[in-house]
């Protein structure tokens, strides 16, 4: 029922009457940290894009955001937020269909669904259990099952490389029938299982989408996997939107978007939003892209990342990103002409609470003037409330109790570039000589530890390893090849091997050698499993083995079985680290050293929750570590192990042998 215009005039006029009536008792600007001024050119309904810098500024929620006059006078204002997702679940928007039925034909495969819906629907979801696909799909809709009228073009189905698309528009049509039609004359056929049909909701369409100035700002390759750092002009954003700007013309990926998030004394990552990122071509079928996913958040720092699964694909090329957010206005009747303040940033201020809250429908629909107001500046005279300015004690420097490191094996310097929060990502040799919980790990300036988090995203780097192919004289049939690792000890999660034989299949078993108690060598498994490959597309010519034990030496031993048929080519071995980082605050840049290699070490206790915001949502600076002279250790784990162990054991041996000669010699009496 629509509400009358009579109505909506009298109930303005009540707010204006109240406006004009009277103000709400006077703050104390100064303990805001920030102001916007902003002119309005004639008394009545106004409203305010809220901009980025003060969701920058701001607690969660905009919870101190006040408008004042030139008096410093509170204005009532009213926040226009964005609907919230969680009032009608996603998953109630999708039905099974009353009949689904998949058929083949002369053009290729044909499924017809009938709907059972009454109200409008906006899309049908294929289901399939087929790893790797590309097909052209056509869908038409009909109202009895007889006749049949097309959406429009063909468009690509697909699932390849960890990305998929399988999701057909409807675009809000009702329809009693779907049929949708698989062209796979030039490929294989895939069985289509069954379908889901989303409905249109019934909610109000959500607001268009206002641009964020967002930018790349890091671009780092890992194992498979691009990470990008994306800065925002703000925090607290209501994203809903993230896009690429990307060169390839035809790629498929599945992209991630997550925001860092603290954990006990520990960095995660939180998963934003996930999805295919594609562009895709066929033949009879209009090029399709998707370039962008749904965002749901308000990440809690200007940073989002980015994560691009490559799988053995290279990297995209990446020119740009595009970030857009659900907008936010302010509403206020302004009593009188005149200037007027936006305030933002006291921590110390609790959420108002307005009589406007009772006329927010009114408002809404209201016509306003809209004002934009100026730049961000300081509030003049700044001066939080002395009980609670501890709110600034993460910015004075911040260190730990005293240590004694003669008990850490290795000392290396840290090399910072400039003062302020930094990330010091472990190499091999920090990696393989720390304990496997990273307990043993320590900043030292002048004998004082610095606090640090740690932070282990689920992030690898990809290690490219020299293998020799060794003969085995008593098993001639057998391939065997030896892998060298960069570190004795050096934490593994998988072991990729690639092949460039077309046609195989093999049992693939990974060891290492190690000296048994008895000086003989004993291999030691790692991991085993099949590996297989055919000639046709979509075979991978790669097969990851996962790693779940420490390795103890520094070669790794690789073999298989080829029986009657003629061996395999192994082109490449790959080894994958995990990422480890140290995040801390540095107010100088020299001095600084890493210690670890400490059995016994327990782990350390910072009081980090004094500096864990400013640490999570500073911009970091990339520290490095200066290159290890620690001695490593041998094959074997023991200082013996790039000896022939049977020397080994026989040469120990024969020291036992003398030492206790020298003790009968030593209790045999003297001669007299």
């Amino acid at each position: 029922m629509k509400k009358s215009p009579r109505r909506s005039l009298d109930r303005l006029a009540v707010l204006l009457a109240l406006a004009a009536a009277g103000k709400l008792s006077a703050l104390a600007p100064t303990e805001w940290r920030q102001r916007q001024p902003f002119t309005v050119a004639a008394p009545g309904l106004t409203r305010i894009a809220v901009p980025a810098a003060v969701f920058d500024a701001t607690q969660p929620g905009l919870a101190d955001l006040r408008v004042i006059d030139a008096g410093g006078a509170e204005v009532a204002c009213l926040l226009d937020t964005p609907p919230d997702p969680g009032a009608e679940p996603e998953e109630n928007r999708w039905v099974r269909p009353r009949f689904f039925r998949a058929a083949r034909t002369d053009s290729g495969t044909q499924l017809v669904l009938e709907t059972g819906a009454a109200g409008k629907l906006d899309a049908v979801e294929l289901e399939t259990s087929a790893p790797f696909f590309l097909h052209a799909a056509h869908v038409d809709i009909s109202g009895d099952g007889r006749e049949w009228k097309s959406t429009g073009p063909a468009v690509a189905v697909f699932r390849q490389f960890g990305a998929e698309q399988l999701r057909l528009s409807l675009g809000a049509r009702v329809a009693a029938f779907v049929r949708i039609t698989i062209d796979d004359v030039r490929s294989r056929p895939v069985a289509f299982t069954g379908a889901r049909l989303q409905r249109v909701s019934s909610r109000p369409p959500p607001p268009e989408l206002v641009p964020v100035g967002a930018r790349i700002v890091r671009r780092e390759e890992f194992a498979g996997e691009t990470v990008l750092t994306v800065e925002l002009d703000g925090k607290q954003l209501p994203l809903g939107r993230l896009g690429l700007v990307v060169q390839d013309p035809i790629f498929m990926r599945r992209v991630t978007v997550s925001v860092r998030k603290l954990h006990g004394s520990a960095l995660e990552e939180r998963v934003a939003g996930a999805g295919p990122l594609y562009r895709v071509a066929l033949d009879g079928v209009s090029d399709r892209a998707g370039l962008g996913l749904p965002l749901g958040i308000e990440p809690p720092t200007r940073e989002l990342f980015v994560h691009i699964q490559n799988g053995d694909s290279p990297p995209l090329r990446i020119d740009g990103v595009e970030v857009s957010q659900f907008p936010v206005n302010l509403l206020f009747i302004a009593p009188a002409a005149g200037s007027y303040f936006l305030l933002a940033g006291n921590p110390q201020a609790s959420t108002p609470r307005y009589d406007l809250a009772g006329f927010a429908g009114d408002l809404r629909s209201a016509a306003a003037v809209t004002v934009t107001p100026g730049p961000p500046e300081a509030t003049p005279g700044y001066h939080p409330r002395e009980f609670l300015s501890g709110a600034g004690l993460p910015d004075a420097p911040f260190g730990g109790a005293a240590l004694d490191a003669k008990a850490w094996a290795v000392r290396r310097p840290v090399a910072l570039g400039q003062p302020g929060v930094q990330e010091l990502e472990l190499d091999a040799a920090a990696l393989a000589h720390s304990r496997p919980d990273f307990a043993d790990l320590r900043l030292l300036r002048a004998g004082k530890q610095v606090p640090y988090l740690l932070e282990q995203p689920a992030l690898a780097r990809s290690l490219p390893l020299e293998i020799t192919a060794e003969a085995d004289p008593k098993r001639p049939t057998a391939s065997v090849w030896r892998a060298r690792l960069p570190q004795t000890g050096l934490p593994l999660r998988r072991l990729t091997l690639s092949s460039t034989t077309p046609l195989f299949q093999r049992q693939i078993r990974v060891y290492e050698k190690i000296t048994g108690p008895n000086g003989g060598t004993v291999a030691m498994p790692l991991t085993e499993g099949p590996w297989s490959r055919t000639p046709e597309a979509g075979t991978p010519e790669t097969r990851v083995f996962e790693l779940t034990e420490r390795v103890r030496t520094r070669t790794l031993w690789i073999e298989t079985e080829n029986g009657d048929n003629p061996a395999i080519a192994l082109a490449s071995v790959r080894v994958t680290h995990p990422v480890v980082r140290l995040i801390f605050q540095a107010t100088a840049t020299d001095g600084l050293e890493l210690v670890y290699g400490n059995k016994a070490a327990n782990a350390p206790h910072y009081d980090l929750s004094l500096v864990a915001a400013k640490l999570l949502t500073s911009t970091r600076h990339e520290a490095k570590l200066a290159e290890s002279d620690a001695a490593e250790d041998g094959d074997g784990g023991n200082v013996f192990s790039n000896l022939d162990p049977r020397l080994v054991f026989w040469g120990a041996l024969a020291l036992v042998v003398v030492s206790l000669l020298l003790i009968v010699a030593k209790l045999l009496p003297k001669a007299t």
